[in-house]
């Protein structure tokens, strides 16, 4: 009877010692469980800055561009309101004959003078090629520089539509009439040629005689580029006026310095 009740003893200890196993087992468990869970939670937490540091960089990045580009519209619009009183003058003196036609011609070298309008857009593009565009969650600046930039570059190749008509129309001049005037006419080919080359090249001054084809298509030609060169500032003046919506989104957000 004692043997009996003796193996009943030892088995409820080797019970206990399981039920405490199985307790310790399932309490380890839990433990790197909640770890686990701990960790990704940090790692969720630690790329969601990342991503919010991202975006507030792209944001003052764009911003810089955009205070470039205003700089820069604003030197383009100065070039063409000088074009245009350069070309101004030029039609005043072919008026009164006063110049030869030398003067004149350089002088349109200055009027017809200009530089195309690249806009700095330098981080947009980098947010789109790198496909980093789905980092942007503010709704409102996201659609706003999607709708500002395709507006930009339709205003851009409305530029270089006016750019390069005024360049067929110098071309068509220069070709349609042979007797126009020569490269030697220029101040700065003059200086390679010398009077000795000048002399033996041919020079038809046709600035005194108001009737002369040339005359007449000279002048069409530096009114054709006054009115681009208004129509060059317009169109650079609109593209200001669009910045100004998105820059001022963009100024708050980084001038927050937090994404909100």
């Amino acid at each position: 009877m004692i043997h009996f009740f003796r193996k009943i003893r030892q088995q409820v200890l080797v019970q206990n010692k399981i039920t405490r196993y199985l307790a310790y087992a399932l309490g380890e468990i839990a433990l790197v469980m909640i770890g686990i869970l701990l960790a990704l939670q940090v790692n969720t937490w630690n790329d969601q800055k990342k991503s919010e540091a991202a975006e507030l960089a792209y944001y003052c990045r764009i911003l810089d561009d955009f205070k470039l580009d205003q700089q820069l519209i604003d030197e383009r619009i100065q070039l063409a309101n000088e074009r245009i009183a350069t070309s101004r003058e030029l039609l005043q003196e072919l008026d009164a004959g006063t110049q030869d036609k030398t003067n004149l011609l350089n002088k349109f070298l200055l009027a017809i003078r200009g530089e195309a309008y690249v806009p700095r857009n330098a981080t947009y593009k980098d947010l789109i090629s790198s496909g980093n565009l789905k980092l942007l969650q503010d709704i409102e600046i996201k659609n706003s520089l999607i709708q500002f930039y395709a507006e930009q570059e339709n205003k851009q190749v409305q530029l270089k539509q006016n750019r390069d008509e005024v360049i067929q129309e110098i071309f068509k001049m220069l070709n349609d009439s042979p007797d126009f005037g020569g490269l030697q006419e220029y101040d700065y080919v003059q200086k390679q040629l010398g009077s000795e080359l000048i002399a033996t090249l041919p020079n038809v001054d046709w600035t005194k005689d108001k009737n002369n084809v040339h005359y007449r298509k000279f002048q069409q030609v530096i009114l054709f580029n006054l009115t681009m060169a208004e129509r060059e500032k317009q169109h650079l003046a609109t593209i200001h006026q669009l910045m100004e919506a998105p820059f001022q989104l963009l100024s708050e957000k980084c001038k927050g310095g937090t994404n909100q």
